[in-house]
C-alpha cells in the first residue's frame, strides 16, 4: 500500500458543507428554517458548527416532529474521520449518506481510494446524489440498510457508520480487513452517548474502546422501543397504578453523563425521559424508567430531604437503578472512555479497562460475559 496521510485541512478547504445542506432545516424548538423565507438564518445555521436537521419523521407528514436526519456538526465530522487513520488509496464503507457532505469528504480525500456509501432513506439518497454530481465526484452510493454492509464491494479497509447501534453487527467485522478500523456511534436504550473506535483482529473479532461523547440518531431498526410514543399515557398506560416511597438518595448525580452511561450497560433494556418545570419551578424534575412490563419515577425538588418514588410492575426499576449507580461507583466512577466493546460472531459484550474485565447485565458488578 503506497497511499499517504489525507491532508484534512485542504480536503475541508475544497469540500464546504453549504452545497450538501437542503434548503429547510429544523433549529432550536423544531423551529423550521427555510433558505427561501429566510436566508440569512439559513446561511447562519450552515456556517456555524451545530448539528442541523435536515428531515423530521422519515419525511412524512405525521407531525410528530421526530428528527430522522441530520447533517452532524463540522468539528465532529473531522474528528470522525481522522478516527478512522485514513491513507490516500484506502477502501472505505460509509453507513449513512444523509446530505453526502462526509461523502464528499472521503471522495476528496481519498484520491486513489475509492468510497461506497449507502443510505437507508431513498429520497435522502437521491438529494445527496445530486449534490455529489454537482460537484463531480462519483462515490458508489447504495440504497439499502447499512447494517447489512455491502459485501460486494468488501473487503474495506475502513467503516464509518454516522448513526447510532446498540448492536454491532458482525456483518461489519467480516467485510472489514484484519487491522482495519470502524468507527461508530453506540449507545444503549438508557443512554446514546457513545463514539466507539474498533479495530478487527485476525482472528475475526474486533474490539476497542469508546473514545468520546456523541449522540446520533438511531439506526433505523434498532431504535428505542419508545421512541415514537408518548412516554406517559402510553408506554406507561396508567401511571395512578403504582407503589409509593421515598428515599433520601439525590436523583441528580444519576444525570452525569459518565453514571448515566454505566447504568445503561448494565439496564440495557430500559428507557427514561427527564421532564423539567418551567419559571419558578424550572430547577424540579420527574425522572421516568419504564421496560415494557415495570416502571418508575422520582420526581426531585430542590432542598428536599427525600424524594418521592412511584413504581408499578414486577420489577423495582429504583432500586435497580441504585445499585447499577453504586456499582459504577464501586468501580471508582470510571469514565466511558474506559469501557469498551469486543465483536464476535456470537455477539457483542462491553468491558472495562480491557476485553477481559466484562461488564455485567443487571444491576450489580460481576465478570460474566454479555451476548445478544
Amino acid at each position: 500500500m503506497t497511499g499517504t496521510r489525507p491532508v484534512w485541512d485542504r480536503v475541508f478547504a475544497d469540500t464546504p458543507r453549504r452545497p450538501y445542506i437542503p434548503a429547510v432545516l429544523w433549529g432550536d424548538d423544531d423551529k423550521q428554517i427555510d433558505r427561501d423565507k429566510d436566508p440569512d438564518a439559513w446561511e447562519d445555521a450552515v456556517a456555524a458548527d451545530v448539528p442541523l436537521v435536515t428531515q423530521m419523521d422519515d419525511g412524512t407528514d405525521s407531525g410528530d416532529l421526530i428528527p430522522t436526519s441530520s447533517a452532524s456538526m463540522p468539528s465532529l465530522v473531522r474528528h470522525m474521520l481522522e478516527l478512522l487513520d485514513l491513507r490516500t488509496d484506502h477502501h472505505i464503507l460509509e453507513l449513512g449518506t444523509g446530505t453526502g457532505w462526509s461523502t464528499a469528504l472521503l471522495a476528496t480525500a481519498l484520491t486513489g481510494g475509492r468510497v461506497t456509501s449507502i443510505e437507508v432513506d431513498p429520497l435522502v439518497a437521491i438529494q445527496a446524489q445530486e449534490s455529489l454530481r454537482g460537484r463531480d465526484l462519483a462515490p458508489t452510493l447504495i440504497v439499502g440498510d447499512g447494517l447489512q454492509g455491502f459485501e460486494e464491494d468488501a473487503p474495506y479497509h475502513r467503516l464509518i457508520a454516522t448513526m447510532a447501534v446498540q448492536r454491532v453487527p458482525y456483518e461489519w467485522v467480516e467485510q472489514v480487513k484484519p487491522g482495519g478500523v470502524i468507527v461508530t456511534p453506540w449507545g444503549t436504550p438508557y443512554n446514546n452517548s457513545g463514539l466507539l473506535r474498533l479495530v478487527v483482529n485476525e482472528d475475526g473479532t474486533a474490539s476497542g474502546r469508546f473514545v468520546g461523547n456523541v449522540a446520533f440518531m438511531w439506526a433505523r431498526s434498532q431504535r428505542r422501543r419508545f421512541d415514537t410514543r408518548r412516554f406517559v399515557g402510553d408506554v406507561i398506560p396508567d401511571p395512578k397504578t403504582h407503589r409509593i416511597r421515598h428515599t433520601t438518595a439525590d436523583p441528580r448525580p444519576l444525570r452525569e453523563e459518565h453514571a448515566d452511561f454505566a447504568i445503561g450497560l448494565r439496564l440495557p433494556e430500559v428507557e427514561h425521559r427527564r421532564f423539567f418545570g418551567r419559571g419558578d419551578r424550572a430547577e424540579e424534575f420527574t425522572a421516568w424508567y419504564a421496560d415494557g412490563a415495570s416502571w418508575a419515577s422520582i420526581d426531585y425538588k430542590p432542598d428536599a430531604d427525600s424524594y418521592e418514588v412511584n413504581e408499578s410492575g414486577s420489577r423495582d426499576l429504583w432500586a435497580e437503578i441504585e445499585a447499577a449507580y453504586a456499582a459504577w461507583r464501586a468501580q471508582g466512577e470510571p469514565p466511558r472512555e474506559q469501557h469498551g466493546v469486543t465483536v464476535t460472531r456470537d455477539g457483542q459484550w462491553t468491558w472495562l479497562d480491557g476485553p477481559n474485565g466484562r461488564v455485567d447485565v443487571g444491576p450489580t458488578s460481576g465478570n460474566r460475559e454479555v451476548r445478544d
